[in-house]
């Protein structure tokens, strides 16, 4: 089994990219999650790997991180969910989204990712909740109303706007939300919650 590669960035699509490595090529299915960590073209890139083998297919999975491909492994373990699925479900949520989700008890949200049911949405909360029992959701960065609340989706697309990954803003805005801030007032709280070092071109 593959761990990890080391390559060059040669190519980006929708739910892949393709790595240079010794003059070849490799397709590796990656999430959106993975796609906003991801350098520039022709630069080098580290993806952590989970390898799917089927009769008529072989297929790599990258990761930007070890914690995501984790919850990948974890999803493809429940009945019912394959690779495509778990990948929709790493698109839709980072890591801690999903994990506060289930958490929350909350498969309204779950299944707001592509081809996930309130039924799996619900079986996953059913299998996995135990295991994230003793994780807490302040530690997660989660907020309960996120899901519920536009102003933290459009707080969150404000800063993607400023350069930021989704996985970025989700996390500066959940650090900055109080039930009573407006718009402005969530991404200026959020803003001043990064790291200063960390600047962004406008």
């Amino acid at each position: 089994m593959y761990e990890y590669m080391i390559g060059s960035l040669e190519e980006q699509a929708m739910d892949y990219v393709v790595i240079d490595q010794n003059r070849m090529g490799y397709k590796v299915k990656v999430s959106t999650n993975t796609l906003n960590e991801l350098p520039s073209l022709h630069s080098e890139v580290k993806l952590h790997l989970h390898q799917v083998i089927k009769e008529d297919e072989v297929s790599l999975y990258g990761f930007a991180t070890t914690d995501e491909r984790e919850i990948f492994r974890t999803m493809i373990g429940i009945s019912g969910i394959g690779p495509k699925a778990a990948m929709g479900l790493l698109s839709q949520f980072s890591r801690n989204e999903l994990i506060g989700h289930i958490v929350n008890d909350d498969p309204k949200s779950i299944a707001k990712a592509p081809g996930i049911g309130i039924k799996t949405a619900s079986r996953i909360i059913l299998e996995l909740k135990d295991r994230y029992k003793d994780v807490s959701v302040g530690d997660l960065k989660t907020v309960s109303l996120q899901a519920k609340d536009d102003t933290v989706t459009q707080a969150i697309n404000g800063l993607v706007g400023l350069g930021y990954s989704i996985s970025e803003a989700s996390d500066m805005v959940a650090r900055a939300f109080t039930p009573e801030s407006s718009i402005e007032a969530l991404i200026t709280g959020a803003l001043r919650s990064a790291n200063p070092l960390k600047g962004r071109s406008s």
